[in-house]
């Protein structure tokens, strides 16, 4: 487990939030299958009806790299009204596994480069973990499918990669994070489990039990139980 540090917090303030009491999900048990978060919000604005799933990660973290391929499979089985996201922890605001994450998203290369960078630390070895933002960038320019100027220019585009860090950094210290993987519903609900499919499935509970109501049928003008007259 890592504690997150404050020295990000430079980069903007945070906007302190009146505590708000959350009503039990029905059907679910909390310290069970969740904790409820005060003040909690979605990392990324949502249409109304919508529940983000967002996963807090870490390049670096060998049960993150186990996980992601769960989690992509696990996603493909959500219904409608729910949406993975991925938020990678902020050490501080030249971490940069999170600026490369941040700059793949901008260029358009996380579908190539996400997994690869995974498998580049804990299966080939082709970085280390502390490998520092110019070893990262090398490599990322050799994985076919990246744009590698659009690549850089995202790096270099330091408003927006300090605004992605500190959004990042402020979603993971209200949701009290505290290590990696770690699974966020709707901003307000952290997930627990003893593995990484028990996280799964109350992820899911949970997801299920914030689906939006279905409204009621019509009612029909024939009472129950009487046939309607037939038609000539």
């Amino acid at each position: 487990m890592r504690t997150l540090l404050l020295s990000l917090a430079l980069l903007l303030p945070l906007l302190a939030a009146p505590a708000r009491a959350q009503a039990p999900l029905p059907g679910l048990t909390e310290g069970v299958q969740y904790r409820t978060l005060d003040n909690g919000q979605p990392y990324q604005p949502l249409p109304p009806g919508m529940v983000e799933v967002a996963e807090v990660f870490a390049y670096t973290c060998p049960h993150c790299a186990h996980f992601a391929p769960m989690l992509e499979a696990w996603e493909k089985q959500l219904p409608a009204h729910a949406r993975v996201v991925l938020v990678p922890w902020v050490s501080d605001r030249n971490d940069p596994w999170a600026r490369i994450y941040f700059a793949a998203r901008k260029a358009r290369a996380l579908g190539v480069l996400h997994p690869r960078l995974f498998s580049a630390i804990h299966d080939t070895g082709e970085l280390p973990r502390n490998a520092d933002a110019a070893q990262i960038l090398a490599f990322a320019s050799r994985v076919k499918g990246v744009d590698v100027a659009a690549l850089k220019a995202a790096l270099q585009d330091e408003p927006a990669q300090l605004e992605a860090l500190r959004t990042a950094f402020e979603f993971e210290r209200r949701t009290e994070v505290e290590g990696t993987p770690t699974l966020i519903v709707a901003g307000r609900y952290q997930i627990l489990g003893n593995s990484y499919q028990s996280l799964l499935d109350n992820a899911r509970r949970v997801v299920d039990a914030l689906a939006p109501a279905r409204p009621a049928p019509a009612r029909s003008a024939t009472p129950a139980g009487k046939p309607s007259s037939p038609r000539h």
